[in-house]
């Protein structure tokens, strides 16, 4: 034991973290090209925030731990925050205080941060899921627990067959009081807007980058305007079979807008070719208002957890 080591990541390390990250979570797979991606090109990735546990010259453990460097476009400041969105131990090597020794080492880079309470998982846009899978991570959840976490809530991912897809037929019914409208370049400006003013987060990210993906190729149904007028008072977006986000202005809810975009973005998708649609988070009131009409089903529950340093 006296070979163990717990330091910052180091380029090298990558095929071991990758190996751990195997091992560990099993449950969600994460291949080299989109770690590189959505951890080490993120501008507020730090190594001194990412500890690595070794033995011997192996990777036997790692915790991603994020302190916010680039503020989120159209987000209040979460500068108060650090998130962590990533704790895997080597199953040989579990119950060793690995798994403690990182969660300190994580946790005292936040402190130096300046950073008051800490988020188990909910960093955006780089989480990769919503919290603990309280199935599939028992153990996890137990040992975050033991270290002064407590849960916030339990938010739920679904998933929708789209070979039988059914539509209502009260569906086209309050479809005809308003207008789709799949994305167009005159649209830019108010639906970036409409997504400003109604939704403050990283939908606007979502929806700039979508339009850019259209304007260069893809399909216009992957982003879809309900339009009252000339107003835009909803929209929904997909990413393949990745269904989301969807969101009505606050003043237009309850006219059934958000489940005719729901089916139109769903039929956009089982158009593309795409037999399955999901998504990973979204909470039990949402899910009986809006996503259980289309056959969604509950696939994997989570803990979002958070302690105060």
């Amino acid at each position: 034991m006296s070979d163990r080591s717990i330091r910052p990541f180091q380029p090298d390390d990558l095929a071991g973290v990758l190996r751990v990250l195997a091992d560990a979570m099993p449950a969600d797979p994460i291949s080299e090209a989109r770690f590189t991606r959505q951890v080490l090109l993120d501008p507020n990735f730090q190594s001194d925030g990412m500890p690595v546990a070794t033995q011997g010259g192996r990777v036997i453990g790692f915790c991603l731990s994020i302190a916010r460097q680039t503020p989120l476009e159209n987000a209040p400041s979460d500068a108060d925050r650090g998130y962590i969105t990533l704790l895997a131990v080597a199953p040989d090597a579990q119950r060793q205080g690995v798994g403690r020794m990182l969660l300190g080492y994580a946790e005292n880079y936040l402190r130096s941060q300046g950073r008051a309470v800490v988020m188990v998982a909910s960093y955006a846009p780089g989480y990769f899921i919503p919290g603990v899978d309280v199935n599939a991570y028992a153990g996890a959840l137990g040992f975050l627990k033991t270290h002064g976490y407590v849960e916030v809530y339990r938010p739920l991912a679904m998933e929708t067959s789209l070979w039988n897809l059914s539509v209502p037929q009260w569906v086209p019914e309050k479809g005809r009081a308003f207008a789709l409208k799949p994305f167009e370049p005159a649209l830019t400006l108010p639906l970036l807007d409409f997504v400003w003013r109604e939704f403050p987060g990283d939908w606007v990210r979502v929806v700039r980058e979508t339009a850019m993906k259209i304007l260069g190729g893809d399909s216009p149904n992957r982003l879809i305007a309900a339009m009252d007028g000339d107003t835009i008072v909803g929209f929904a977006h997909h990413e393949h079979e990745r269904f989301g986000p969807i969101g009505v202005a606050t003043n237009q809810r309850g006219r059934g807008i958000g489940q005719v975009l729901m089916f139109a973005t769903l039929q956009a998708q089982r158009e593309a070719g795409f037999r399955t649609a999901w998504f990973l988070w979204s909470d039990d009131k949402t899910a009986e208002r809006i996503y259980n009409v289309a056959g969604f089903k509950e696939t994997r529950r989570f803990a979002l957890m958070k302690k105060t340093l």
